[in-house]
């Protein structure tokens, strides 16, 4: 099978450096080879430049169908693609909601005719125990447990525990979601850890062999809690550098920002190896409803920005290049139960990005249609030059973008 396009330069992964050669990607997508010299006529050189794979975004609220005022799947992954994510996982919590077969193939429907990045959906736990052999045909990434599960349908979180398919859950108990307008110091200390830890005890004591991911912890003891049980888990930008000093609308967030001695104990855990992905949480809302603050939902709206707020760790020498793909590429498709994401291999999906390492910037301009405040004021280091999906350029910092045959990648 013939090369459709050769992207070349210095070739890192997981793995390490891989040496300065191209990628070569074939016709279908994928890559047929790696090379010291290019093997199509097509050849994309970026001989000073990071290669590397595509990165992965495993929690997502693209908003979409009855919400798409706040964001939709094309505003969003458009705003990915800007940012080197080729592959999104987008969340249930939407209007409709995903828990029936019906309106999980209306998502995915939208998502196939819109999406500009690969992308898959999770399912919300169903109201009904008779949905879930419907929703389980479907080729959804799995199913995510949200705090309020956890109470009224816990008969249906057993029966969901029991199947083959990847857990996410929002580590809080119920209780936790009463609380929402007291300003950021307050929801931290009533929202504390002690309900996020309690929500990944009480999962585990329901069913101790179900294979779990905890999502967006933000305390060091739900990160320890969670690796007692060998579960897998991630945390998130806002939680590893922002404090609950940050106050009103534009910082809140669920599970709430914590104060500092604890966002420097997550960040410890994090660089010590304790942690194994890293995600956005990109929770986009308008303008009008972040004004007022008795009643803003909660959320973070970054998809366009945040992997290079944690390139400045590799910056400062406190992760390494290969960390980063492994904590936002490797380590998130193997969670995700990928087998052709991550890496630069042969038969992986020929999703690329390149890198300017050295390029220091401030984030001007988003696709996306949430305003992104505080992030104008971020000092972002590393840079994209271009984004491939499937071996075709899509991004570039010249302003191109284009739209190319994305694909689910949980069809199997």
């Amino acid at each position: 099978m013939s090369s459709i396009s050769s992207i070349c330069g210095n070739i890192y992964d997981s793995r390490g450096f891989l040496g300065n050669g191209c990628i070569n990607v074939n016709e279908n997508g994928f890559i047929d080879s790696v090379s010291k010299l290019p093997k199509s006529e097509k050849l994309f050189n970026f001989e000073k430049y990071i290669i590397g794979p595509g990165l992965i975004d495993l929690h997502v609220h693209l908003r979409g169908l009855d919400l798409s005022y706040k964001e939709d799947e094309e505003s969003g992954t458009k705003s990915a693609l800007q940012s080197g994510i080729t592959l999104v996982v987008d969340m249930p919590n939407t209007k409709p909601k995903l828990d029936n077969q019906k309106s999980i193939k209306l998502k995915l429907d939208s998502l196939k005719k819109k999406s500009y990045t690969d992308y898959g959906v999770y399912s919300s736990i169903p109201k009904n125990i008779d949905d879930i052999e419907e929703i389980v045909k479907l080729p959804i990434a799995g199913f995510k447990i949200y705090p309020e599960d956890l109470g009224n349908r816990i008969e249906i979180v057993k029966e969901i525990l029991k199947l083959n398919k990847l857990i996410i859950l929002h580590p809080e108990m119920p209780e936790a979601e009463k609380i929402n307008d007291e300003e950021n110091i307050l929801r931290g200390i009533l929202r504390g850890c002690n309900l996020e830890s309690a929500a990944v005890y009480y999962l585990h004591k329901m069913n101790s062999n179900a294979k779990i991911h905890i999502t967006h912890a933000s305390c060091p003891s739900t990160v320890i809690e969670a690796k007692k049980y060998r579960y897998t888990v991630d945390v998130t930008p806002h939680h590893l550098f922002y404090n609950s000093y940050h106050e009103g609308c534009y910082y809140r967030v669920n599970p709430p920002l914590r104060d500092e001695t604890i966002r420097q104990n997550l960040l410890k855990l994090f660089l010590n190896g304790y942690v194994d992905a890293l995600c956005s949480d990109h929770a986009p809302h308008s303008v009008k409803e972040k004004e007022n603050f008795k009643t803003c939902p909660s959320g973070i709206p970054w998809l366009g920005t945040w992997p290079w707020i944690i390139f400045r760790l590799v910056k400062y020498n406190l992760i390494s290049i290969s960390d980063f793909f492994y904590y936002i590429s490797y380590s998130p498709s193997m969670i995700l139960r990928l087998k052709n994401y991550g890496l630069i291999e042969k038969g992986y999906r020929g999703n690329l990005i390149v890198i300017d390492k050295d390029k220091v910037w401030k984030f001007t301009e988003t696709f996306s249609k949430a305003p992104y405040y505080g992030h104008f004021l971020e000092e972002n280091y590393g840079y994209i030059k271009s984004t491939f999906i499937a071996g075709k350029l899509v991004f570039d910092e010249d302003g191109l973008i284009e739209k190319t045959d994305t694909i689910n990648a949980f069809n199997n």
